[in-house]
């Protein structure tokens, strides 16, 4: 066979390969319901994923430090923390009143007041946002027990009970916000057993305790976007953009953000970015060092089965849970 004879088969033959993947992946978007058409659908979301990356010059994060200065802690005690834990909390709700013992966003109140306690009981010291945003960047040391407290969705029992028991001990939390579920006024009859949200007298009330943050102004939510599948409202970066506008406008103005249930990919961290963010909290279990990419922050869930203890020290949801 000539050279040229070669070339011409072997340039038919990359041609018919092309022509076969991207009728796969036309098939992935003319028929999502199908497993094969979905999983050929994620692979070309994934490299398109990856193009965006290669194409898009990720914006410039200018930050000099938020001015803080290292907490006054006796260095005697403890040293500086290598890596911080992020928890995150979402219910609060008495354990009578608990429907969903087995939902991880859900804990019993005794657990949480028993977490406080603990943290309190052995001198932990609770960073604000800023503070955990400085130690990333190097510009501040955190004492070795350092926790940062978090709270996704605002509902009503984080101001009923947790926030009295936050007080109590002298601790600090922030809360991500739905700014559309905000209420104008909190109801006259709080009842534990319904799910409801914090009115902004609440919000205001309990302000020397907890700090506002952007979980969305109404995309946190599900619908099927992609390939045939249920994804965050998020993952759809015009709306993501308009909602950021919308949320600043509701005076929700933060540079931090939480990402409604954990779902993003590149291309949200590009706009999260080029609109001002600098710190964004996923649902991944780990810990915060300084370094990490401030735009995918670990956290550790805290359930009514958490030994506070164990998972301080390994960072290990699955293991910190306690045994009956």
């Amino acid at each position: 066979m000539s050279k040229k004879r070669f070339f011409t088969w072997l340039k038919r033959l990359v041609s018919a390969g092309l022509a076969v993947i991207l009728l796969f992946f036309a098939a992935a978007f003319a028929f999502p319901s199908l497993q094969l058409a979905q999983k050929a659908c994620g692979v070309l979301q994934k490299a398109e994923a990856k193009a965006f990356v290669l194409t898009h010059k990720t914006p410039e994060l200018e930050f000099h430090g938020n001015g803080n200065t290292t907490p006054v802690f006796d260095t005697s005690k403890q040293r500086y923390a290598e890596q911080v834990p992020v928890l995150m909390y979402h219910y609060v709700v008495p354990k009578a009143f608990n429907k969903e013992p087995d939902n991880n966003s859900m804990i019993n109140l005794e657990s949480f007041e028993a977490g406080m306690k603990y943290l309190y009981d052995n001198g932990y010291y609770t960073a604000t946002l800023s503070e955990l945003e400085d130690y990333l960047h190097g510009y501040i040391q955190l004492p070795e027990k350092t926790v940062v407290l978090t709270f996704d969705d605002g509902y009503e029992n984080n101001y009923i009970y947790a926030y009295p028991i936050l007080k109590k001990y002298g601790l600090h939390a922030a809360l991500f916000i739905i700014g559309s579920r905000v209420q104008e006024h909190a109801a006259k009859d709080f009842k534990p057993d319904k799910s409801s949200y914090l009115s902004q007298e609440q919000l205001d009330a309990a302000s020397d305790v907890f700090e506002y943050h952007s979980h969305t102004y109404d995309l946190h939510k599900k619908e099927t976007l992609f390939c045939g599948k249920q994804e965050a409202l998020t993952r759809d970066t015009d709306l993501l953009q308009k909602d950021i506008g919308i949320m600043r406008e509701h005076g929700y103005i933060t540079p931090y953000f939480a990402y409604p249930f954990g779902s993003y990919d590149a291309k949200t961290v590009y706009y999260l970015q080029k609109h001002g963010y600098r710190m964004a909290f996923t649902v991944k279990q780990g810990f915060v060092k300084p370094g990490d990419a401030p735009l995918e922050l670990n956290r550790l869930t805290v359930t009514s089965s958490t030994d506070m203890e164990l998972l301080l020290k390994t960072g290990d949801f699955k293991q910190s849970v306690k045994k009956d």
